[in-house]
């Protein structure tokens, strides 16, 4: 069964698969290819072309993957499942070290009682959400709790709204609902002093595209130094927002009633427990003034090409970083200069070491959206490809960036009225479809080639029913026209997903912006015969079924070394 041509693996990013026709763009799209892979047609002419299939659906959240029963699947998550290791949510870790509804841990102690022995402020920052899949809000309270037992009595909370993983305007409940907390841990005792004291929508606070440096920096200036507009309160920022017709991720920064920004002997954690959209936040206040310097002139946001340096302080006469005590939740990205309270299990295999080291020449393929998702089947912890890996980032299209500047700066006003996932649906899958049939033309037997189409998830996000339809058929488009070049070079295709999303993009009625639980696809094109497949698969049995693939029989080192088992009925 060994492949005689190239392997091409393609993830679609927020692609589930569900019953009910209700909120469900799948289900409402003309998809003529993918009803033929799935088995939901038998088209004659389709089978001559592209040849039998062998498909199931796969559980991609939950215990069987490493998840904590209710959370959600996400990008970061499922492609680290992926590629093959035996995945821990840092949930687990996490939920282990809060004792008495106190978050316990050597480095979370000393955060705090640095600001105890200064008298200093302790600055608590993440996504004040609910849905466990960047940040759990039980985790602010147990370090809240843990802080008021220490004797820590002032403390600001920078509150990073969420309104894609919950409904797109709870901030205000949120709200409510901490401030109620508060006043429970704290007593009511009037010597502790706990206040919100800046606000930013997770799509500028939790930025992880390098084109939009300047989202993560606007938050960094309004932590660190008070600068962004001002308001009374964080309710004012929220009715600013919905007045426009943003939702919770977009509202813009605030500084919330006479916050004057960080000062001398400060403590600050970041207790997002998800790496990928806390990293570039992290790096600003962690790194060298002159590597943030480097880092952002070489990067693709144009409004750094000129930068000569960059200070930290700006804006904050007197503000001395090295006095500042910096803790990190988890290990936000490899290195990072500071204490780390809950470090994840490092995995000596995956399915990038194993094709490194058996010769393939592998090349990751994607959008920027999602462009560090790939190297993900690197396993979390490596940063650096493999010396046989190459990574394409397919730029959005010149319109669509250009609309995206405009759309920060004048969101919700005249003519920025559509989300760009809405006005653009296609995003860049026309470009990057074209990227990957050039690649399949030289490939050979020791190619493989994985893609990551972003369409289905940030489309999805938008929970508008007229962009998923056209975006779900033009994947559809893609999907055929990739089959076609890679089974013409005798190939093999597998298809899969890393969680769902566009399947289900109402509940009840309300806008659903949020990742679901619903299986996702696993099929294969390209085997001389249908195979059958088993029905209680899950995500890391994928990376066990392409090296049985790949190598043709199941070797004995891959079932030591990965959790998953091959998908194909022995």
């Amino acid at each position: 069964m060994k492949s005689n041509g190239p392997f091409l693996l393609i993830i679609l990013d927020g692609y589930g698969i569900r019953r009910e026709r209700e909120g469900n763009a799948v289900a409402q799209s003309s998809t003529p290819f993918f009803d033929y892979i799935s088995g939901a047609t038998r088209n004659k002419d389709f089978l001559r072309r592209y040849g039998p299939v062998s498909y199931t659906t796969l559980t991609a959240v939950g215990p069987p993957v490493g998840m904590p029963e209710g959370a959600r699947g996400s990008t970061a998550v499922g492609h680290e499942v992926l590629s093959g290791v035996d995945y821990r949510h840092p949930m687990y870790l996490i939920r282990e070290g809060i004792k008495n509804e106190e978050m316990v841990s050597p480095e979370i102690d000393a955060a705090v009682k640095y600001a105890v022995r200064y008298r200093s402020t302790l600055h608590l920052m993440g996504l004040i959400s609910d849905n466990r899949e960047h940040s759990d809000i039980r985790h602010l309270y147990a370090i809240l709790r843990r802080a008021a037992t220490l004797g820590q009595k002032k403390m600001r909370l920078h509150f990073f709204s969420d309104g894609r993983g919950t409904p797109p305007q709870s901030g205000p409940r949120f709200v409510r609902e901490l401030r109620e907390k508060i006043s429970e841990i704290t007593g009511g005792d009037k010597s502790f002093d706990v206040r919100i004291a800046t606000v930013a929508g997770r799509d500028i606070s939790m930025n992880r595209s390098a084109l939009y440096w300047n989202k993560t920096v606007s938050v960094f200036r309004a932590i660190v130094a008070a600068d962004a507009r001002r308001l009374d309160t964080i309710e004012r920022a929220f009715e600013q927002a919905y007045a426009l017709g943003l939702n919770d991720q977009y509202v813009p920064v605030g500084v919330i009633g006479d916050y004057q920004g960080i000062e001398n002997h400060d403590s600050l954690i970041h207790f997002n427990f998800r790496r990928d959209r806390s990293e570039m936040l992290m790096k600003l206040f962690a790194e060298p003034e002159d590597e943030i310097a480097d880092m952002l002139r070489n990067s693709p946001d144009a409004t750094y090409r000129d930068i000569k340096e960059f200070r930290k302080s700006a804006g904050k006469d007197g503000l001395d970083f090295s006095t500042l005590a910096l803790t990190a939740l988890v290990e936000y990205y490899k290195g990072i200069p500071c204490p780390v309270a809950f470090r994840a299990k490092a995995h000596e295999w995956t399915l990038g070491r194993v094709l490194s080291e058996n010769g393939f020449r592998q090349t990751f393929m994607s959008g920027v959206d999602k462009a560090a998702a790939l190297p993900l089947l690197n396993g979390a912890e490596r940063k650096k490809l493999y010396a046989e890996q190459e990574s394409i980032i397919v730029p959005l299209p010149p319109e669509m960036e250009q609309y995206i500047r405009d759309y920060d700066l004048h969101k919700g006003r005249t003519g920025f009225e559509q989300n760009p996932y809405e006005k653009y649906p296609e995003v860049e899958l026309r470009e990057l479809t074209d990227a990957v049939i050039a690649q399949l033309r030289t490939a050979d037997d020791k190619t493989f080639i994985a893609v990551n189409i972003c369409n289905p998830d940030m489309v999805g996000h938008t929970a508008n029913m007229r962009a998923a339809i056209e975006c779900v058929e033009r994947i559809d488009v893609s999907l055929r026209e990739i089959a076609e070049q890679l089974l013409d070079r005798r190939g093999i295709m597998l298809l899969t997903a890393d969680h769902g999303n566009i399947e289900e993009l109402f509940t009840d009625g309300e806008p659903n912006t949020y990742h679901t639980r619903a299986k996702v696809p696993f099929a294969v094109l390209g085997l001389p015969e249908e195979r059958p497949l088993r029905t209680n698969g899950t995500l890391k049995d994928v990376a066990p079924t392409i090296l049985y693939l790949l190598f043709g029989k199941e070797r004995p080192d891959i079932k030591e070394r990965f959790p998953g088992r091959v998908l194909f009925r022995q």
